[in-house]
């Protein structure tokens, strides 16, 4: 997989495809983690390429224009950034919200096409962006394109996860859809001295409908379900109390989604854990969207992005370390270079 380089770029016009998919709140980014991720290679690419044109999409809009979901907020966040003259000249230009396309989830060669009039090199820099789709999967085929920077360091930690992790290695996996994670966690078990499972997981494993604790559900002998508090909306303190001493002596720790209702205060045990993750001394990897609203929540989101790798893909991140590959890497990688 090429990584961006000055020789890549140096003069051209570069398409960024940027991961803009934020919160937006009364016209303003409500979340800004996933854009600032991108920053070191809208920077670079600003240095070296003649002009930069950032495509990318927000929301679910179905093909149809929604004015809550235009660009606006986004070029005033860049702006705030210190992007103004690169605005203001022409250098930089943000594209409108290439979902309010429908071809662009078609995956539409057409529409790929015309974007690749607007550019010379393509550089994707949306690791969170990996399902298939005309900007991800179809547009790199037809010209010159290499991985933003940390979209390369995305996939270099997290194949480190997959295949060298350091020992001993412990994996925490919160959130829901059991269906959509079960892959992961059997995946993780193959490598990791521990795995543990919390939040609505818990309550979806225990359900009949998969088979529940009783009826010998097949789990790794690794995996370690919690228990969930009475009221089944966070780990019980006795699951805190259980897997602190496998955190405190793990080397490597990856965590992907909350183990509790972490909006309500007094649902702390999440916070509780990622105390313990912090202070650990591991190599820590955090993924999802709802991992950095409870980092952010706590208020220890800066200490996390000091520690910490913090994956911008939730979802990438899983597919990832369950397949060892997505879509949008498989695109970036040469195999008979048809453009």
């Amino acid at each position: 997989m090429q990584i961006i380089t000055q020789d890549l770029i140096s003069g051209k016009r570069v398409l960024l495809r940027y991961d803009i998919d934020v919160a937006l709140r009364d016209g303003r980014v409500g979340e800004e983690f996933k854009l600032k991720a991108g920053i070191s290679t809208l920077t670079f690419c600003l240095q070296h390429a003649q002009i930069v044109t950032i495509i990318g999409h927000i929301g679910r809009p179905e093909g149809k224009v929604v004015d809550e979901l235009k660009v606006e907020p986004i070029v005033e966040w860049f702006k705030a950034q210190g992007f103004v003259e690169d605005l203001g000249s022409g250098k930089l230009t943000i594209l409108e919200n290439l979902r309010f396309d429908p071809r662009e989830e078609a995956s539409d060669p057409e529409f790929a096409k015309e974007l690749a009039l607007k550019g010379d090199v393509y550089i994707n820099e949306a690791f969170s962006a990996y399902r298939a789709s005309a900007s991800t999967t179809v547009l790199p085929t037809l010209m010159p394109h290499g991985a933003g920077l940390h979209f390369a360091e995305e996939v270099q930690k997290l194949t480190e996860v997959r295949e060298n992790p350091k020992k001993p290695f412990v994996a925490i996996m919160g959130g829901a859809k059991v269906s959509d994670k079960l892959p992961v966690i059997s995946a993780l078990a193959k490598n990791a001295d521990a795995v543990l499972v919390g939040g609505k997981l818990i309550a979806e494993i225990m359900h009949p409908s998969f088979g529940g604790r009783d009826q010998n559900v097949d789990l790794p002998k690794n995996v370690m379900v919690g228990k969930l508090n009475e009221d089944g909306f966070d780990i019980a303190e006795e699951t805190v109390s259980a897997w602190k001493a496998l955190i405190n002596g793990a080397r490597m720790i990856v965590w992907n989604g909350p183990l509790g209702k972490f909006e309500e205060e007094k649902y702390d045990a999440t916070k509780k854990i990622i105390r313990l993750i912090l202070d650990s001394g591991a190599e820590i990897i955090i993924g999802g969207g709802d991992s950095v609203a409870a980092l952010n929540q706590s208020g220890l989101l800066p200490e996390a992005e000091q520690k910490a790798f913090v994956s911008v893909g939730g979802g990438a991140m899983l597919k990832f370390l369950a397949d060892g590959t997505l879509p949008t890497i498989e695109a970036l990688i040469d195999i008979d270079k048809p453009y």
